[in-house]
């Protein structure tokens, strides 16, 4: 995979904002789907399910190497996860636990 040049990053921050404020406006979940099934490929929906999966595995105590094996992912996308897991800031990770609470009491 082709590495994104930090001429890139600084040139799709503008863009990138922009996105972020469309994301922010929509008013509910199946909005934000229906938005990223519209602008994404099946497959990098598929990508970003994926990466919330291995992060929501992570804080339910799966090791690295099993989420790999699970999500069919690699080792190193799973590491990325695992170190906003560890960040006590992460909003990521704020994020997932919060929907991981919301599920245990979905289940009761």
């Amino acid at each position: 995979m082709r590495k994104t040049t930090q001429h890139e990053i600084d040139s799709a921050r503008p863009a990138l904002a922009g996105l972020c404020a469309a994301i922010a406006s929509l008013g509910s979940a199946a909005e934000v789907e229906r938005f990223l099934g519209e602008l994404c490929t099946p497959a990098e929906c598929v990508d970003f399910a994926k990466r919330w999966l291995l992060v929501k595995d992570l804080l339910r105590g799966k090791t690295q190497r099993a989420v790999a094996r699970d999500c069919g992912m690699s080792l190193c996308k799973i590491t990325r996860g695992a170190r906003y897991v560890r960040d006590p800031g992460s909003l990521l990770a704020g994020c997932a636990r919060a929907a991981l609470e919301s599920e245990k009491q979905d289940e009761k």
